[in-house]
């Protein structure tokens, strides 16, 4: 934007000059209406790209959320609408942060539902960060056993012990997933088994009580070579 100096002078100017820096914002940052959130809303949820594309052409806020609290961007990967999260997350103006009201983000999203190609673009791309406080991208990788994708976060720099509010770690979750090799591979690089959440469950807790007995049977041998003692289960209250 070029703007004429001379005019700055003066108080109408600083006005001008006012006026010229409003004028130069996106048209979105006026607020949307019911009936427009309805639109973008239906149109991710249904894969509508170009119906998407239309409304943000209009001036429809890319980070608009959904009633609910759902920025468009993860209604999009919760539906698996590919072709509207591909577009919107390289969309201009959108916030590849923005979190949902229960403080998930795209990339905890595109973790939890496989999404490979897209967890690499949030990384590599757009430099996302793969590690947060609370609940992690590595915690929701784990959480349904995306390998594929738990080994790029850990490639990346995720920590392998990440604790959740309730002290909950990926591992625990991989185990519940029942997914044996990305418990192992959690093993190999370095996960824990000593740690124990809020409610005193270890990793081989976790293991009896979702009844994985192999992963079970696998985890109190590790511990038997590692700490030379049969594991002590969980402390009594």
């Amino acid at each position: 934007m070029i703007w004429n100096l001379r005019c700055i002078k003066t108080l109408p100017g600083i006005l001008c000059l006012v006026f010229l820096q409003l004028s130069a914002l996106p048209s979105w940052v006026n607020a949307q209406t019911d009936s427009q959130i309805a639109a973008i809303t239906k149109a991710a949820t249904f894969d509508d790209v170009r119906e998407v594309k239309a409304l943000i052409d209009k001036g429809m806020n890319p980070n608009q959320q959904t009633p609910k609290g759902m920025p468009i961007l993860m209604l999009a990967m919760q539906e698996k609408s590919m072709k509207t999260v591909d577009y919107l997350i390289n969309v201009k103006g959108i916030d590849l942060n923005q979190a949902n009201i229960s403080s998930e983000t795209p990339l905890m999203f595109a973790a939890l539902y496989g999404m490979l190609p897209e967890v690499k673009i949030l990384v590599n791309q757009k430099e996302v960060p793969v590690n947060r406080s609370g609940w992690t991208p590595l915690h929701y990788a784990c959480t349904n056993g995306h390998l594929a994708i738990a080994e790029f976060l850990l490639d990346k720099g995720a920590a392998v012990d990440a604790p959740s509010p309730n002290g909950t770690t990926p591992i625990m979750m991989a185990i519940r997933a029942g997914n044996i090799h990305l418990v192992r591979l959690l093993l190999d690089r370095g996960a824990d088994i000593r740690i124990r959440n809020q409610q005193e469950y270890s990793a081989i807790d976790v293991a009896e009580l979702f009844n994985q007995e192999e992963i079970e049977k696998g985890l109190r041998a590790r511990w038997q070579k590692l700490y030379g003692a049969p594991y002590p289960g969980r402390p009594k209250s």
